[in-house]
């Protein structure tokens, strides 16, 4: 190693600080990033010391620097890494330490901005891979917690921790997703979710894992026998693995009353049958199958329809791809305007449409009722997941009438019986039906609340 390689480095990187002190006859070299590293600890903890004269070797630096993260540096990569880790390097007679000097470069602990918090603690994860980790550690204080670090990119050099419970989780479970982790060769890691899409090779529409920004949700599965990864420079844990039922439920559940949990849950998968079936299922009506509807009912539908130009496939897909873009508007809108603008759009826009006989008044009805049901759930690729099959449920509908409503569920409970998770059913725990963990699933019991775990995923099924 030579401190030339790095003098050389700083030609393509101004924010790279080398700082050349001498105290007597030894020069000592202070290596940093400003953009990485806090100054106020590099001047107090490093610059100052030397210049008392206190550091005369590299075992004074060992003995007299306060730091609790300072390790010797025997390769060049090693020291790379540590540099742009935000560490600064101290080489004395061509032998380099690295000292901790991180800045604080993440939002710090804030409340939970996509997963609303109803009652429960409001913390959520931060862009601080040491943050998110501590975050789980003051939840968890066992020594059965294990934190198994790897690093991904070539370029990136990301941080990447695999957590599970040791005494309760399934060691298959841990095995398979280890070696999927240590497999993958990538040249960059923005996010979580470049992990997450390369954990699943599996096309599936419905998501087999989760992201969270919730750290008692990532506490509460890894405590049912799940792992969970944490991706540096990301405020969001992948829990792993799901099951389609874990999307009826929420962590804000388990605090709850568990009578008022049970209507909540039975709404939710309401909803999600409304969101999905309802317009295919009023197109098959109206289209093919008119016989079905009383005939008061198919009268006033036909009056409302009177002078629409298009027919009722075209009229739900135009309202359908606006009230997607209505949506998509209010998520990328700025804060300062507020979400007002997309309703002020969607009211006038039906109101206009309506008026000028383009769009029939039960229509917009029926693909808002649709569309107002999907917000029920807040995981983004469930939410896909529903846009796509109420797709596939309104053109199935749209030319097979009814009979093409029957293929559509289906094609849909097929799908759903035939994905896994990591080697687990999909459709746990109604497929294969376990008696035991009905006790949590549409209906949440209170013995279960306390004691009980998934026995699918543990052994270890009961809670002290």
């Amino acid at each position: 190693m030579d401190i030339k390689e790095l003098e050389n480095l700083k030609v393509f990187n101004p924010d790279l600080k080398i700082r050349k002190l001498k105290n007597k006859k030894i020069i000592i070299n202070v290596i940093y990033f400003e953009t990485l590293c806090d100054s106020n600890i590099v001047n107090d903890f490093i610059l100052k010391p030397i210049n008392k004269n206190k550091i005369k070797s590299i075992e004074d630096i060992k003995n007299k620097l306060p730091n609790g993260n300072l390790k010797e540096i025997k390769d060049m990569q090693t020291l790379y890494d540590s540099l742009y880790s935000g560490f600064t390097i101290i080489c004395i007679d061509n032998k380099f330490l690295s000292f901790e000097t991180k800045a604080k470069l993440d939002s710090g602990i804030i409340e939970a901005s996509n997963e609303k918090v109803i009652k429960g603690p409001k913390d959520a994860f931060t862009e601080n891979y040491q943050t998110n980790i501590g975050l789980i550690r003051k939840r968890i204080r066992n020594k059965n917690l294990r934190v198994i670090e790897h690093t991904i990119g070539t370029s990136s050099k990301t941080k990447i921790s695999l957590l599970y419970m040791d005494n309760i989780v399934n060691k298959d479970l841990v095995d398979k997703v280890e070696k999927k982790l240590k497999s993958m060769n990538m040249d960059y890691v923005a996010n979580s979710n470049y992990i997450f899409e390369n954990l699943n090779k599996n096309n599936y529409m419905m998501p087999t894992n989760q992201t969270t920004e919730r750290p008692d949700l990532v506490s509460f599965n890894l405590m049912e026998g799940r792992v969970a990864i944490v991706v540096e420079n990301t405020p969001q844990v992948i829990i792993l693995p799901t099951f389609f039922s874990d999307y009826i439920k929420t962590i804000d559940d388990y605090y709850q009353n568990t009578k008022n949990v049970t209507i909540t849950r039975i709404i939710r998968i309401i909803a999600l049958i409304v969101s999905i079936l309802t317009p295919g299922l009023y197109i098959a009506l109206t289209t093919f199958n008119q016989e079905t509807l009383p005939t008061s009912v198919l009268i006033n539908f036909s009056i409302q329809r009177e002078g629409v130009p298009f027919p009722s496939i075209v009229e739900a897909i135009v309202m359908w791809i606006t009230f997607e873009i209505l949506r998509e508007s209010d998520t990328r809108i700025p804060f300062v305007i507020g979400t007002s603008m997309s309703i002020v759009g969607a009211l006038v826009l039906g109101q206009a449409a309506v008026e000028a006989g383009i769009i029939s008044p039960i229509m917009i009805i029926v693909i808002a009722i649709s569309s107002v049901s999907s917000l029920l759930f807040n995981d983004n690729d469930m939410v896909n997941a529903i846009r796509i099959w109420k797709l596939i449920f309104l053109l199935f509908g749209a030319f097979v009438g009814l009979y093409g409503i029957f293929i559509s569920v289906l094609l849909f409970l097929i799908k759903l019986c035939s994905m896994e998770s990591y080697g687990f059913d999909y459709t746990l725990p109604d497929a294969p039906f376990s008696k035991e963990l009905q006790k949590n699933n549409i209906i949440l019991t209170k013995n279960f609340k306390l004691n009980k775990r998934n026995h699918f995923l543990t052994k270890n099924v009961n809670r002290r």
